[in-house]
């Protein structure tokens, strides 16, 4: 028993309809001996004659008369079906996947997703607010903001600002830091193994001693909560830093990491209705805070 396959149907319905395999071939732009090689494979697999060749061309067999009304029902299905989901993926409604970060998501996007809401009622937003960066390629999420370097080629991204970074601690525990190389003898609040294959991490690995690493974790909230209490210092993105009051940024020499803010989506899904409307809404939206997020203004 062998699968028809709905691509192999197609030349015999156009076959059937141009009524030889070169009009076949032209009307499918493809040669002569592609048309005539699937349909003796489609025969052969089936063990069934479709057509009577004749010298006036190709003639339906009663067997083949049977497989062409059966094909043109499977067609109307098909077509009827590809409609619906282009004319789904063009509305204004359904739902977004989003992924983000904690931080991302209270100090920046929070505003932008609830003027997004009321300029699209209709769409649904699906938030996982993640430092891991989901499989877009198996749709955990259909759309992710989040720092990074560059993107995969599977992926279509738009960078949409630089963003800084710099070393924070508190007042309080910044003042308790004494002996001739005060930052080297600090404890230090790292980046979980997690996060720890971005350049970002590599930086950060290589501005602290990681014998004075007293606490790794997956979220730049988490380390500028407990940076606020007095565990250590933590390498931070600016606008994290800047956005607490009891946190005093140190003025160190640091190298560039190059890192931008990243909106990432798959290729595929880029045409879709509500995925361009939320790139273009976000790209426009985000701009009042590009100075913020690279470090500029605070």
């Amino acid at each position: 028993m062998h699968s028809i396959r709905w691509d192999d149907l197609q030349y015999v319905l156009t076959v059937a309809n141009a009524g030889s395999v070169a009009a076949a071939a032209r009307a499918l732009g493809v040669n002569h001996s592609t048309v005539l090689r699937r349909l003796n494979g489609f025969e052969h697999r089936h063990k069934l004659r479709v057509f009577h060749k004749l010298p006036t061309g190709y003639k339906l067999t009663p067997e083949g008369k049977e497989l062409l009304d059966a094909a043109l029902m499977i067609e109307t299905t098909v077509k009827t079906l590809e409609r619906k989901v282009f004319g789904q993926e063009m509305k204004l409604e359904g739902t977004l996947k989003l992924t983000t970060t904690d931080t991302l998501l209270r100090l920046i996007l929070e505003r932008h997703l609830s003027r997004f809401h009321q300029a699209y009622p209709k769409i649904k937003l699906e938030l996982s607010i993640t430092a891991r960066l989901l499989d877009l390629s198996v749709l955990d999420a259909d759309v992710a903001i989040r720092p990074g370097i560059a993107i995969p080629e599977n992926l279509f991204g738009k960078r949409l600002c630089d963003l800084a970074f710099g070393v924070y601690g508190s007042p309080t525990y910044i003042n308790s830091l004494h002996g001739p190389k005060p930052i080297e003898a600090a404890h230090w609040l790292g980046l979980s193994s997690e996060m720890s294959g971005g350049k970002v991490a590599r930086q950060v690995e290589d501005i602290l001693n990681p014998y004075n690493v007293v606490l790794r974790a997956d979220s730049f909230e988490a380390l500028a909560l407990l940076a606020e209490r007095c565990m250590g210092l933590a390498y931070l993105p600016c606008f994290v830093g800047e956005a607490s009051d009891k946190l005093q940024r140190i003025d160190m020499e640091l190298e560039s990491a190059n890192v931008g803010l990243w909106m990432i989506s798959h290729r595929d899904l880029i045409n879709s209705g509500r995925v361009r409307s939320f790139f273009d809404f976000i790209e426009s939206e985000i701009k009042a805070d590009h100075n913020k997020l690279a470090g500029i203004i605070y």
